[in-house]
């Protein structure tokens, strides 16, 4: 995989960026394999799920086993999330989910700086057209982001972000992580 990756580092940024781009320029056949995978699992897959809103979870939590090309994004996640807050890949852990955004859903404002997170992140696996924008507030900062199939994005967890309304007749097809210190 060749990967575009941010340049700026958040370690010891007072004023860091609302969110850093990365790239992976290679990955088409690797997300359509995902999406495959992805498409064929049933509600036995479904390991939990958590964040209704909207009459439908935002989260879905599968096992890795289902999915094990998947290895190949968390991998650049964490590396990219490594390098962006200078630590090394050992110093963190990655927790991740789905999110399978059907024709007509939307993602609410939240933030993830329930617990120990020290960056949050999306990968965009299918993103059909209009299939909605991903919007960032911090204070008075305020961005907007046209996603796209193997794009990641970077934000710190206190990022208020939502996703608007998916008016494609798709669904799109994201990776959410967060990323914390490691146990120990």
């Amino acid at each position: 995989m060749i990967f575009s990756a941010p340049e700026k580092n958040l370690k010891n940024n007072a004023n860091p960026p609302l969110y850093q781009i990365g790239e992976c320029l290679d990955c088409e056949v690797l997300n359509a394999t995902l999406c495959t995978r992805i498409e064929r699992l049933t509600e036995k897959n479904i390991i939990h799920r958590n964040h209704l809103q909207g009459g439908h979870y935002e989260n879905l939590y599968v096992s890795l086993a289902l999915i094990p090309e998947l290895r190949v994004i968390l991998d650049l996640a964490t590396a990219q999330g490594a390098h962006l807050l200078g630590l090394g890949k050992k110093d963190l852990s990655l927790g991740w989910w789905l999110n399978i955004m059907q024709p007509g859903d939307r993602t609410y404002p939240h933030s993830h700086d329930e617990t120990n997170e020290l960056l949050s992140g999306v990968y965009y696996v299918d993103v059909p057209p209009n299939s909605g924008r991903l919007l960032l507030d911090r204070n008075a900062q305020h961005a907007e982001v046209e996603p796209r199939a193997g794009m990641f994005v970077f934000f710190p967890p206190e990022v208020t972000h939502e996703v608007t309304r998916n008016k494609s007749d798709r669904s799109r097809i994201s990776v959410g992580f967060n990323l914390g210190p490691a146990p120990g």
